[in-house]
């Protein structure tokens, strides 16, 4: 009875492990397997089942736990390599890569350099994914790796923003090949190294905010289908990107401009908290004779700091600190304040106990208030560390350029000229730098003081 119950249990552990098997090799070894078992030509103690189970499971290139008495199966890889990572995202990830697959990925890097002689561009991008096409259209060997040194160039060529260029990709995988059959398939991950290539893609094309559309999904249902881990990538991708594109407040196109003029009053306008904020270029060039730079000024300045600025005492210096960044998408930009010290009047904290209303000390109409809580209202640009008259964007960032800002801004704010400006610089990367006391400097200080 116990032979018997062995028999059957092992009859269909192999049957499962046959028909889970991806080689004809290991469906023929549990066939003969069975065989022998119905013709009774071995033992058949528990000992021979659970060797005769891992000697099935290493035939069929799977990994059956003993330690349980149903067989548990899992992928089991055959190689030992060496691991690389990609650095295209912040949480980097180890990718396994043999070295035939190293091979195979620099002369895919051949393809590239070819079309690169005509120029780096789109199209010439395009034209190396149709050369590997043209030469791999029966076989396509090396894809996986053609794809991955697509990725790496995208870049170099100015295609990481064509949403087309992504498309071109994915048609260097073969279509209908890859498509899984079965539930096992499925959640097994059919085809990983594949479908990990176009995970990674997506996840490429998210980081610089590039959105798949459904010509995008229907080439990846057509390779992989709509069951496979990729396509569930994709769905979550299309339910979330969208919402987050137009989520922002104070969008910015998509493709920014060139010119870093145009560049620099877009960031003015979004970093103005003043409606009533007015931006101001000047080509030092075109309006001066001889310019100590070559260069432009954007200036952003309110009705009201103009205001603040003129009731500034003369006998209280100015700074003008910087320089700031500011991202536009890719873009860095630098930006410089003017700002004044703050009141301290404005910021004192309020006494709760005077607030308390005293219900037994009336006033009447004929004696005299002396209202203690009232203040005038300030505004929006006197914060509790400075008050903040103006702000520019220059484009060389230099000392020089701002010299030349200060002496702008006296156009339209006459006490300026009568107001000491101090420059203390201060970049990201190096903290505080001191200013040298050239002759350009000293005629400032002659000018403003």
């Amino acid at each position: 009875m116990q032979r018997k119950i062995l028999l059957q249990s092992l009859i269909s552990v192999i049957k499962d492990t046959g028909e889970l098997c991806m080689h004809d090799s290991g469906k023929k070894l549990a066939l003969s397997y069975r065989y022998h078992i119905c013709s009774n030509q071995f033992h058949t103690s528990s000992f021979l089942c659970n060797k005769l189970i891992k000697k099935t499971a290493e035939k069929s290139q799977l990994e059956i736990s003993s330690k349980e008495s149903i067989p548990i199966t899992t992928i089991k890889k055959k190689d030992k390599s060496v691991p690389r990572v990609h650095k295209d995202r912040e949480r980097t990830r180890k990718v396994v890569e043999t070295h035939e697959e190293k091979k195979l990925r620099l002369k895919s890097e051949v393809y590239f350099d070819e079309t690169a002689k005509d120029g780096k561009n789109i199209e010439t991008f395009k034209a190396a994914i149709d050369m590997y096409i043209d030469r791999e259209s029966l076989y396509r060997r090396g894809h996986v790796e053609f794809a991955y040194a697509a990725m790496s160039r995208l870049h170099e060529f100015g295609a990481h923003k064509d949403l087309a260029t992504y498309k071109k990709i994915l048609e260097i995988l073969p279509a209908g090949r890859m498509v899984a059959k079965s539930g096992w398939q499925v959640e097994w991950m059919h085809y990983p190294k594949q479908q990990q290539c176009c995970i990674d893609l997506m996840e490429y094309m998210e980081d610089r905010g590039i959105i798949p559309d459904h010509e995008f999904g229907s080439l990846l249902a057509e390779r992989f289908g709509t069951e496979a881990h990729v396509f569930r990538k994709y769905q979550r991708i299309m339910y979330w990107l969208p919402k987050f594109k137009h989520a922002n407040p104070y969008p910015i196109p998509f493709v920014l401009p060139e010119d870093p003029a145009e560049l620099a009053i877009m960031a003015l306008k979004r970093m103005a908290v003043d409606l009533e904020n007015r931006v101001t270029v000047w080509k030092t060039a075109d309006s001066e004779m001889e310019p100590l730079e070559d260069t432009f000024i954007a200036s952003a300045q309110s009705p009201t700091q103009c205001h603040l600025l003129g009731k500034h005492p003369v006998s209280r210096p100015l700074y003008v600190e910087g320089g700031y960044r500011v991202w536009l998408r890719d873009k860095q930009l630098t930006y410089f304040i003017l700002r004044a010290e703050a009141k301290p009047e404005n910021f004192e904290p309020i006494d709760l106990e005077k607030e308390e209303e005293n219900l037994f000390d009336w006033k009447l109409f004929f004696e005299e208030e002396q209202p203690t809580d009232l203040v005038p209202a300030f505004s929006i640009h006197e914060q509790e560390d400075g008050t903040v008259l103006a702000s520019c964007i220059t484009g060389t960032a230099s000392k020089d350029s701002l010299v030349t800002w200060i002496r702008y801004l006296q156009a339209d704010n006459p006490n300026l000229e009568q107001i000491p400006v101090v420059f203390t610089l201060i970049t990201p990367d190096t903290g505080l730098i001191a200013l040298e006391k050239d002759s350009e400097s000293k005629q400032l200080s002659g000018t403003s003081s």
